[in-house]
């Protein structure tokens, strides 16, 4: 029965490639290194995953890894009940449509979260550059392309636009591979497709245009993907589960803090691309809502066991948003300053606008900061403890404010 479910929402045969392959058990110098097989997706957000390969990451945890590149996060849900696969790198909508239809999907390690607005955000609506379509609401009527049905794409445009007060029931959508798209869009196919990158800075470099970022509609930072198993897997090799989170959890920070890095493992025409934020936090409550609205719009019929889809040996935190410029220097959670949090992991994200100074977050067990000269984005994930924290300028550190851990 969870096959015919399943299969109804597949796009594509489970054809694939297989990178960085090898046996059981391979030797490594001294050292057997055992095979997990990954099933991913064609996008450049699954990169930490070969960055962290690169660096020995996974061979320091006694991994070696089996990469097979699949359509969808249904396509791989489906190959994973089928014995194809070990860990699956899919959306949450897909982990939890696999949880309501009796498919014990398990998220073993984060991954990826969208940006803050449309400026920054890698995943988006895009319609042609000459396009009637200039608004969400000009969405209504209109077919746009994603890569799955009932999939994340679904859950995400509907729920923006809901939010952006256009009915979510007034679009229709269409299965495309996501390369595909593109030229489904100027061949007039479709009025609009929902993509990550590259093909997002591909488009915009043809004249195509952003309309909606549904996920900075729904919330700063939203949760999008993540490297789960099924429980009889993660059952029956717990110590390997912990070792791939470990390794995935330092691909991801290190993928984070050297996003030149990531864009030398793509062709030289799209190392521009928008790169998503990693993290290896959870921000728990905006998955509750993501399920929720996967219940709104039909995709599951009812709301997953949480506990059970990510369980506690995955982080939970939230993602904070810090800016600093010449004269001014924030620290927000979900767009509101914020002066008071809970101890925990965190992952903060720091936009730095001037290179006259730089950001500076010190207190119990934490001093980091950006350059003074240089400009850009950087991230950290820290364990905040009890105490007060100060965050400030370092060409002028009279300006600053204070942060409270309880």
């Amino acid at each position: 029965m969870r096959r015919r479910l399943f299969v109804a929402t597949v796009v594509s045969a489970l054809a694939c490639t297989v990178l960085f392959g090898g046996s059981a058990a391979s030797s490594n110098g001294s050292r057997k290194l055992t095979t997990i097989t990954i099933d991913t997706l064609p996008i450049a957000n699954g990169f930490p995953l070969d960055l962290g390969i690169q660096k020995g990451f996974f061979a320091q945890h006694g991994i070696q890894i089996s990469k097979k590149t699949l359509q969808s996060g249904n396509d791989i849900v489906l190959a994973m009940a089928n014995g194809n696969g070990d860990i699956g790198y899919i959306g949450y909508v897909p982990a939890m449509i696999a949880r309501t239809q009796g498919i014990k999907f398990q998220v073993v390690a984060a991954s990826d979260d969208e940006g803050t607005s449309v400026a920054d955000n890698w995943q988006n609506v895009l319609v042609k550059g000459s396009s009637s379509i200039q608004t969400p609401a000009d969405l209504a009527g209109k077919t746009i392309a994603v890569n799955a049905l009932k999939g994340v794409g679904e859950v995400m445009i509907k729920a923006a636009l809901k939010k952006r007060g256009v009915d979510p029931n007034s679009i229709k959508l269409v299965a495309l591979p996501f390369p595909a798209m593109r030229t489904a869009l100027n061949n007039g196919q479709i009025d609009a497709f929902w993509a990550p990158e590259p093909f997002v800075t591909q488009g915009l470099n043809d004249g195509d245009r952003i309309v909606l970022a549904p996920g900075p509609v729904l919330g700063k930072y939203w949760p999008i993907g993540n490297y789960g198993a099924l429980e009889s897997w993660t059952s029956s090799h717990p110590a390997l589960a912990k070792s791939f989170r470990d390794a995935m959890n330092q691909s991801l920070t290190y993928a984070q803090s050297h996003p030149d890095e990531i864009r030398a493992l793509l062709p030289a025409a799209t190392r521009n691309i928008r790169l998503p934020i990693w993290s290896p936090v959870v921000d728990m409550s905006k998955l509750v809502q993501l399920a929720k609205y996967a219940k709104e719009f039909g995709v599951i019929s009812s709301l997953p066991n949480m506990v059970k889809l990510v369980p506690s040996a995955v982080l939970g935190g939230k993602i904070l948003q810090g800016t600093i410029g010449n004269g001014f220097i924030t620290l927000r959670l979900d767009g509101r300053t914020v002066t008071t949090l809970r101890h925990g992991t965190y992952t903060i994200v720091v936009q730095d606008t001037s290179n006259r100074t730089g950001f500076r977050l010190s207190g119990p067990g934490v001093s980091k900061q950006t350059s003074v000269r240089g400009t850009g984005r950087s991230t950290w994930t820290l364990a905040l403890k009890k105490g007060t924290y100060v965050y400030s300028s370092l060409a002028k550190p009279s300006q600053r404010a204070r942060l409270r851990v309880t």
